[in-house]
């Protein structure tokens, strides 16, 4: 009777640890998925912002060097239209880009804005000496400062870049260190009934070795009486 009483609570104690395992595990995934697609929604936007960006200042240079050389376009009017508008564009964009959450307190918001602005200002220049007739000074401008302040937009850019992923490689690093833990913590508590069982016979073999010793050795056991 008391056996089949104790059978009986083991079991259940044995369900509803399992249950609670499924339990834990449920939520824990569900954290991670979470924490998953905060992460996401944190990298993929700059670097999206950070590619656009990119391919608008390498469109600005080829208009640039086409400028130049009118006598290969026919459309050559529209050319330095278009790079107008599309500096003024990355100079927004950039400044979109530095005001995002993962930039915020960087050295980056500062570098994006400072290049951004130098660059826009040397366009402008470049297309003021255009609009002159001047294209020979355009193209050394070109040459001598406009490409230059390119190349060092490049590697700011690319700064900013390595830094999303290293945010983002960070983060991911940390996830992993915390999935690590858990599973550990789970692989624990999911093992308790091999521990009690180990508990067990532990406790029955001291007491079958006790049993024993009171048996064959029972002078182990008797205080030896004093003389009077």
């Amino acid at each position: 009777m008391f056996s089949g009483r104790i059978r009986f609570l083991l079991i259940l104690a044995l369900l509803a640890s399992n249950l609670l395992v499924g339990v834990l595990s449920l939520v824990f995934l569900r954290s991670m998925d979470q924490r998953y697609g905060a992460l996401l929604d944190r990298s993929i936007p700059p670097i999206n912002s950070l590619r656009t960006l990119t391919r608008e200042l390498g469109s600005v240079q080829r208009l640039a060097r086409r400028i130049v050389d009118p006598a290969k376009e026919t459309a050559w009017n529209d050319l330095v239209t278009q790079m107008d508008d599309l500096s003024n564009t990355a100079k927004a964009h950039a400044r979109e880009v530095s005001a995002m959450e993962l930039f915020k307190d960087t050295r980056h918001v500062a570098a994006l804005r400072k290049i951004s602005t130098e660059y826009d200002d040397d366009a402008d220049r470049f297309l003021l000496l255009v609009r002159g007739g001047k294209l020979a000074d355009a193209n050394q401008f070109n040459a001598d400062v406009l490409r230059p302040c390119y190349d060092n937009y490049q590697l700011i850019l690319d700064a900013a870049a390595d830094y999303v992923q290293r945010q983002g490689a960070d983060l991911r690093v940390r996830y992993t260190e915390d999935s690590r833990m858990f599973g550990g913590f789970l692989m624990a508590f999911a093992g308790w009934p091999v521990i009690a069982a180990a508990a067990l016979i532990l406790i029955m073999g001291l007491l079958a070795a006790g049993l024993l010793l009171a048996v064959f050795f029972p002078r182990l056991f008797v205080r030896p009486q004093h003389a009077r």
